[in-house]
């Protein structure tokens, strides 16, 4: 994958600096018999990877950065963006982007809420976050993130009982209420088989045939879905 990933991207840009880094996904901790056991400790891992880890790591410590961008790599935009998202952030004074939400079971995120911040019920509306763009600063420097951050942690809560790191990037939102926030509806946007067309908040599911077989041909083409019909569209960029 690293060097299908360097000989892609090199080929036609040769100025791109491309950095790969290994992530330690090992721990001892074991899910508790109440957790939502269909949640591998691997996926776990991932969702504390996103909501702490990343952000800790010294390549984003220490690399200078004001925003950090999640792109999953079955994620894509099925048009152009027509803007630099990181200068569209900087123009918008933005500290959070995102482009659609989602719902799940989130029992033991409602009773640590209630064990801070007392029997007011919070609504959390969970961030679709294989893609979103953060203000590294907002997160290291608001006291209501760094709060729910340390509690998460605290007795490896988060991988214990389960906690998806979209609904943990939510609860930031929702307790930081000086955040600013955007939900960038004009995106054409897409995650493997779900679709987000422009203007559109629901997130439509279309299982289409070739789709996956087509990734193969990255190196040449951009294979998107675009229409809720499941039509394969292919942009040459070779």
């Amino acid at each position: 994958m690293k060097q299908h990933i360097l000989s892609c991207t090199t080929k036609y840009y040769k100025q791109i600096s491309i950095s790969f880094l290994l992530i330690n996904f090992t721990t001892s901790v074991r899910p508790t018999n109440t957790s939502q056991l269909d949640k591998s400790m691997g996926y776990r891992l991932m969702c504390r990877f996103w909501t702490y880890d990343v952000f800790y790591h010294p390549a984003v410590r220490e690399g200078g950065y004001e925003y950090l961008m999640r792109m999953d790599d079955d994620s894509y935009f099925a048009d152009d963006t027509k803007e630099d998202l990181f200068v569209y952030m900087k123009r918008k004074d933005l500290d959070y982007g995102y482009r659609a939400l989602y719902s799940e079971p989130i029992e033991p995120l409602k009773l640590l809420l209630r064990q801070l911040f007392g029997k007011k019920p919070i609504i959390i509306n969970c961030i679709y976050n294989n893609f979103f763009l953060i203000r590294l600063k907002w997160y290291y420097e608001s006291k209501e993130v760094q709060k729910l951050i340390d509690n998460l942690l605290r007795d490896d809560l988060i991988l214990r009982e389960y906690i998806g790191d979209g609904c943990a990037h939510g609860t930031m939102l929702k307790l930081d209420t000086r955040a600013q926030v955007e939900r960038l509806e004009r995106l054409s946007y897409g995650h493997n088989y779900h679709i987000m067309a422009p203007t559109l908040s629901k997130v439509i599911f279309k299982a289409t045939e070739g789709f996956s077989e087509e990734l193969i041909k990255s190196c040449q083409q951009l294979t998107v879905l675009r229409s809720f019909k499941g039509k394969l569209h292919r942009i040459n960029i070779s």
